[in-house]
């Protein structure tokens, strides 16, 4: 083979095996950068995992512990006040020289009622019966007990078929109406809220509302008083949800939430 020849095939060969050499480097250089990308994308997504399990501890601690202010308050106010009367009746009967029956039936009833008050509560805060039935279903049995106290009514109405939420799900959500429900007691002074279920394709819309005396939620949670509106507010960002908190004074109050149901 001629010289001219040989030093041609020579420097396409050497331009091939460079070029192969740059294909190779760029290559290896793709896929640095991509299992660099994937390795920063599982160490976030481990990050947002444990913030997640973070929050959702967190949020399960602060329900369990307003679960239990709740208990505590329910049984001051009503169920302690309906046995003490019971103890100051048996307490007139036991000195008196005689046996007032008609006495004796108010001291049955009154018991009855507080017993029939802490199986009411009982259901109310049961974690097992909220996960057991519709989100609706729990909500009408907790607007059936909150208005036999006569403080204030609570009308529930559902628009579509009743979808099947997750559990957990069910229960963060079903603490939150509960929220909004106590601040209405609280602080509305209004004499009825009105509860709206929406079920639709991708997530069921809720409607809290009272007409009550209202206020300014950018005030209020300014002021560091909104820890309601924070647990609410925290706790619809569990569920993957959206939510909004209406209100003026003199206006009412209208918190709508959006909650997806995967």
């Amino acid at each position: 083979m001629p010289d001219n020849q040989y030093k041609e095939v020579l420097i396409v060969l050497v331009a091939c095996i460079t070029l192969f050499l740059i294909l190779a480097a760029i290559i290896l250089f793709f896929l640095f950068l991509y299992q660099r990308r994937r390795y920063v994308q599982q160490q976030q997504m481990a990050e947002l995992q444990l913030q997640f399990r973070e929050q959702s501890m967190k949020a399960q601690l602060e329900i369990q512990e307003q679960t239990f202010h709740a208990i505590s308050q329910e049984i001051h106010d009503n169920v302690g006040q309906v046995l003490s009367l019971a103890k100051v009746q048996i307490n007139i009967m036991n000195e008196s020289e005689r046996m007032d029956k008609g006495m004796l039936q108010d001291v049955r009833e009154n018991i009855g009622k507080a017993m029939s008050d802490l199986r009411d509560l009982a259901r109310s805060m049961s974690s097992d019966r909220v996960r057991s039935c519709t989100l609706h279903e729990t909500l009408l049995q907790e607007a059936e007990r909150i208005n036999k106290t006569g403080i204030i009514r609570v009308e529930v109405t559902v628009e579509g078929d009743a979808r099947e939420i997750e559990a957990q799900k069910k229960l963060i959500l079903f603490r939150i109406i509960q929220e909004g429900i106590q601040n209405c007691i609280k602080h509305a002074g209004a004499g009825v809220i009105f509860i709206r279920f929406g079920y639709y394709p991708e997530a069921v819309h809720i409607s809290i509302r009272d007409e009550g005396k209202g206020f300014d939620p950018a005030v209020i949670l300014q002021g560091g008083n909104g820890m309601g509106l924070g647990n609410i507010r925290t706790r619809v960002h569990l569920t993957g949800g959206t939510h909004t908190i209406e209100s003026g004074a003199g206006e009412g109050t209208h918190i709508r939430l959006t909650i997806p149901y995967e």
